[in-house]
C-alpha cells in the first residue's frame, strides 16, 4: 500500500504539479479567476446546484435559460441580464433555495471583504490583532448579512433600504469607528454597540 502512494506522490510531482492538495501552503492565484465570484446567477445556480439541492429538472431549466440569458448580455446591460435570471430563477427554485443561493454567492465575496476590513481595522487601531476571533467572525457574518440582503432585495429598493437600516443598527462597534472617521458612539445611548463580546 505504501508503495502504491509513494508511486502516487511520485507521478504527480513528476507530472509538474509543485505541492499536494493536503497541504495547507496556501497558493497564490488570480481571485478573479474564482469561480464562486462570479455576476451570473444562473452560472452560480449550476455551480453551488449540489448545496442548493437542485434536481435535474430545474438544472435542465437552469441551463436553457442561461443560453437565452448570454444572447440577452449581448444586447443588454448587466442590470437587465440581472433582473432578468433573478426573475427565471424566481420561478425555477424555491424559496429557501433561491435565498440559499444568495447565501451561497456571497460567502467569498464576504471571506474576501472581511479580509480587507479588518485589516484596515487593524492598521487605524480599531482593533488589535489580538482581539477574539469572535469579533472577527461577527464582522464578517455582519458583512455577509449585508451582502445577501443587498442581492435579495435588489429589486425592491425600498424594502432593501429598510432593512439595511436596521442592520445598521446592530452592527458591531468597530466597524462603526470604521465607517464614521474613528468617533465612538456612545454607548449610553446606543446599547448594541458594546465594544465587548461576551
Amino acid at each position: 500500500m505504501n508503495r502504491i502512494v509513494a508511486c502516487l506522490i511520485m507521478a504527480l510531482l513528476t507530472a509538474g504539479l509543485s505541492y499536494l492538495p493536503a497541504q495547507s501552503r496556501m497558493i497564490n492565484k488570480n481571485r478573479r479567476s474564482d469561480p464562486a465570484l462570479s455576476r451570473s446567477y444562473l452560472y452560480l445556480a449550476g455551480y453551488y446546484r449540489t448545496d442548493l439541492k437542485l434536481s435535474d429538472r430545474q438544472m435542465d431549466s437552469v441551463r436553457i435559460y442561461a443560453r437565452k440569458a448570454s444572447r440577452i448580455a449581448k444586447k443588454a446591460t448587466l442590470e437587465v441580464v440581472s433582473s432578468y435570471e433573478r426573475e427565471v430563477l424566481k420561478r425555477i427554485m424555491s424559496e429557501s433555495q433561491y435565498e440559499d443561493l444568495f447565501v451561497y454567492k456571497n460567502m467569498p465575496e464576504a471571506r474576501l471583504l472581511g479580509e480587507k476590513v479588518w485589516n484596515e481595522m487593524v492598521s487605524l487601531q480599531y482593533v488589535s490583532r489580538a482581539d477574539s476571533a469572535r469579533l472577527y467572525s461577527r464582522v464578517r457574518a455582519w458583512l455577509h448579512t449585508v451582502l445577501v440582503a443587498r442581492d435579495y432585495y435588489a429589486e425592491n429598493a425600498e424594502l432593501r433600504e429598510r432593512y439595511l437600516e436596521d442592520l445598521s443598527v446592530n452592527a458591531p462597534a468597530c466597524l462603526y469607528r470604521l465607517y464614521h472617521n474613528g468617533e465612538r458612539k456612545p454607548p449610553a445611548n446606543n446599547y448594541y454597540r458594546s465594544d465587548f463580546i461576551y
